[in-house]
């Protein structure tokens, strides 16, 4: 499998200053941006009053799940860079762009618990053991089949969301290509980030073949897969006319006229890399454009 390295350190620290002391963008304006967004954005056009029927639809949050891997020696997966390498092999399955994307990233406990499966706490703790010892192989899809922002009875965002079938079978694909990639880094035990464990030792217990079928009877569904949507877009999506999106080409609002939307909602489809330079290009097009307007 092909994938794409970048430069590395075994210096510890690549998850910031802990006490948060540098006024780092995460307490100053993605505080800020964290009350809008493809979330937010939806539930406060419909509390205006906005009525078009795609406010709120297409929402993709790129799913993200993990498989991992325990080697003979030491890793200590905390440290070094934030995500050194990544593969993109499988990032075009059907032909049409949609596809997997395999990332590294550094594990603390917190994090790896979110994404480590469940049989019983015994089991649980002996996973947790092995963490400096174990890698990760992330598994991120673009998601062609979206889901839906509502607006709950006190005015907040609630999300409906779930896999559709084209959806999982990438993520299928990609959880067995991570165990791939596992295999080749030479892990001795590999287990994916489902509920339930379903893992094999290679060339001792088990194999991929017998990993995926494990996979299967688990299942991809509401509480069968551990998935964190990491980049939110597209439900207030930009499109050429309000039969088909919340928004018109430059993300003014169908429903009233110099409503601009400047966030990851106005993208048309997930971007299936992380949209974090895109949203602030497209939020600065569509907001000089609507001051050209005023002006």
């Amino acid at each position: 499998m092909s994938t794409i390295a970048t430069a590395s350190t075994t210096a510890p620290g690549g998850f910031g200053c802990p006490y948060g002391s540098k006024q780092s963008a995460v307490r100053t304006w993605l505080a800020d941006a964290e009350a809008a967004g493809a979330l937010h954005t939806p539930a406060l056009l419909r509390r205006s009053g906005l009525a078009n029927e795609h406010i709120g639809k297409h929402l993709r949050v790129q799913p993200a799940a993990a498989v991992w891997g325990v080697l003979d020696r030491e890793v200590k997966p905390w440290e070094g860079v934030l995500q050194a390498i990544h593969g993109d092999e499988h990032t075009n399955l059907d032909g049409k762009g949609y596809g997997v994307r395999y990332q590294t990233a550094p594990i603390h406990p917190g994090f790896f618990v979110t994404f480590a499966p469940w049989e019983d706490a015994r089991h649980h703790a002996s996973l947790v053991e092995l963490l400096s010892h174990t890698a990760v192989v992330g598994v991120l899809i673009r998601d062609r089949d979206g889901g839906e922002v509502r607006v709950g009875k006190d005015g907040e965002p609630t999300v409906r969301y779930r896999l559709s079938a084209h959806d999982a079978g990438h993520m299928r694909r990609g959880l067995d290509g991570g165990a791939e990639l596992l295999e080749a880094a030479g892990a001795q035990r590999i287990y994916a980030s489902q509920a339930r464990y379903v893992g094999y030792e290679p060339g001792r217990n088990g194999d991929r073949a017998s990993y995926v079928r494990g996979l299967d009877a688990v299942g991809y569904g509401p509480g069968q897969i551990q998935l964190m949507g990491f980049h939110l877009l597209g439900s207030c999506r930009m499109g050429g006319s309000a039969a088909t999106s919340a928004c018109g080409p430059e993300a003014e609002t169908w429903d009233v006229r110099d409503l601009v939307v400047c966030d990851g909602s106005a993208f048309p489809t997930a971007s299936g890399v992380n949209p974090n330079m895109s949203i602030q290009a497209l939020a600065h097009l569509n907001a000089t454009r609507l001051a050209a307007r005023l002006a």
